[in-house]
């Protein structure tokens, strides 16, 4: 029992476990002193006096933190691994823009223009808190089309339009208006897609529209 006590003693009071290196992996996004400041995990604690589960429990109030992990690396450092979530496009509202990630999360303001960031129009809703789900008639389907197109066609776009019957257009940067229909079969027209913006590269400032509604029967529209 002595020996018990004595050992206790030793890892709650000993120097040697006093916390001196917080270190964090897979962030991109948010800053590593942010991380660790909203952890509250402060060096020279005690490292077996650290709660991790209330650790990672606010990390995971911060928006675009999809999954956090905190570990003890003895005899004096915490490891914090952050899994972040991935804004996949900017919606409007009536206070400026927001990013939303694949799933229609709300994660931080935004401003529009950033690459890979197509502006999502044609949906209504009422804006929520940073970390809740947006809840938008047409939002899903067009948060589906960004995340199963490839990089490239995503990197190339600047609007993802949805209109009331749920017919979707897309708009390049070039200004090219594909009507890409339902959001079916979005891989497929993806492709298609990427292929003809290739194909006509020297020919978009003639091409009115595209029209992929039918994935069977795609069509060029040419300006008169």
């Amino acid at each position: 029992i002595l020996l018990v006590f004595l050992t206790g003693f030793i890892l709650l009071r000993s120097p040697l476990f006093e916390v001196r290196n917080i270190k964090v992996h897979g962030n991109q996004l948010l800053e590593e002193g942010k991380i660790i400041s909203l952890s509250e995990i402060a060096t020279g604690s005690n490292i077996f006096k650290i709660d991790l589960a209330e650790a990672k429990d606010k990390l995971k109030l911060i928006p675009l933190v999809k999954e956090a992990r905190v570990t003890r690396s003895l005899p004096a450092t915490v490891v914090i691994v952050i899994e972040e979530r991935i804004p996949v496009g900017i919606l409007p509202t009536g206070e400026g823009f927001i990013e939303v990630d694949g799933e229609g999360i709300y994660l931080r303001k935004a401003s529009v223009g950033t690459p890979g960031l197509p502006l999502v129009t044609g949906v209504e809703f009422s804006l929520p808190s940073p970390g809740d789900v947006i809840a938008a008639d047409g939002l899903k389907e067009a948060l589906a089309i960004i995340n199963e197109l490839d990089a490239d066609t995503v990197a190339v776009l600047s609007e993802v339009n949805i209109g009331h019957d749920g017919q979707i257009k897309l708009y390049t940067m070039q200004g090219v208006q594909c009507r890409f229909g339902l959001a079916e079969n979005i891989r497929e027209k993806g492709e298609i897609f990427t292929g003809l913006l290739t194909e006509l590269r020297s020919a978009l400032d003639r091409v009115n529209y595209i029209d992929l509604s039918s994935v069977d029967k795609p069509v060029v529209y040419y300006k008169v």
